[in-house]
């Protein structure tokens, strides 16, 4: 029984909002109180993006412990591991159509889409994606081929030959993303990644450059949203601070961060 009732324990974070200089008396108060050097600390509190102090073992512990932090006065996010791990299960968007009360989300030829109205975005994060880690490369699989030279001398009698075919190599390069949320969820509805998108329908202003169509994307989604908060700080790579995550799962944690700030 003990060993059920400790496995249905729920793990919750508190995170903080960063400081732009935190001063040393508030060094000193934080780290008594989240158990961490000041070294630490002070790394913890002057960071760009609300950063993860403390994992506690269900609401109540992270709760009180995140009463001592507003009372140094800092200001606290507190939520689950399930809350911040969430996959990403909105609209992976390919093209876009421009309305007059809003704009289309499509996903792709036969998938999913979603209308956005111009006063429904609340947050819009621009940030960052770093390529998936190189991984050891398949071996070449051999296939049979017709050989037409051989079989033209054998007068139409089928030459085969083998040939090596080599596995597509992933991606290694890092591009730019887009995320819009509504205020109700910190799940993002849309997700638009530079070099996953159809930009024909941007029209006449098509470039061959993948970078200008997507500051052009930006621009416009950004002057239909004027309302939306707009986010970039995940420019720069950043790391959480829960063990054994990847790069992906990092930007989605702290594109929940950086939501759950933003929260009136």
């Amino acid at each position: 029984m003990i060993l059920k009732l400790m496995a249905e324990v729920e793990i919750v974070y508190v995170a903080v909002i960063p400081q732009d200089n935190p001063g040393i008396d508030l060094v000193k108060a934080v780290a008594g109180i989240i158990g961490k050097d000041a070294y630490q600390t002070r790394l913890l509190l002057a960071g760009s993006i609300p950063r993860i102090v403390a994992r506690c073992n269900g609401v109540r512990e992270a709760e009180a412990l995140a009463r001592q932090l507003r009372e140094v006065g800092l200001t606290t996010i507190v939520c689950s591991d399930a809350e911040l791990r969430g996959p990403f299960h909105g609209v992976r968007a390919k093209t876009l159509e421009f309305g007059d009360r809003g704009v289309t989300f499509q996903q792709g030829d036969g998938g999913g889409k979603i209308t956005l109205k111009t006063g429904a975005v609340f947050l819009i994060i621009k940030g960052l994606r770093q390529p998936a880690p190189e991984v050891e490369e398949a071996p070449a699989k051999t296939k049979l081929k017709l050989n037409v030279g051989a079989t033209l001398v054998t007068g139409g009698i089928p030459i085969l030959k083998r040939v090596k075919q080599k596995p597509k190599a992933a991606s290694s390069q890092s591009e730019w993303f887009l995320r819009l949320y509504e205020q109700a969820s910190s799940e993002p509805r849309v997700e638009m990644l530079q070099y996953d998108m159809d930009y024909s329908f941007l029209g006449v202003e098509t470039t061959l450059s993948s970078v200008a169509n997507f500051i052009n994307v930006v621009k416009r989604l950004r002057e239909i949203y004027p309302q939306a908060i707009y986010d970039e700080r995940l420019m720069k790579t950043y790391t959480t601070d829960i063990p054994m995550t990847t790069a992906d799962e990092d930007m989605d944690i702290n594109c929940r961060l950086i939501y759950f700030q933003h929260l009136p």
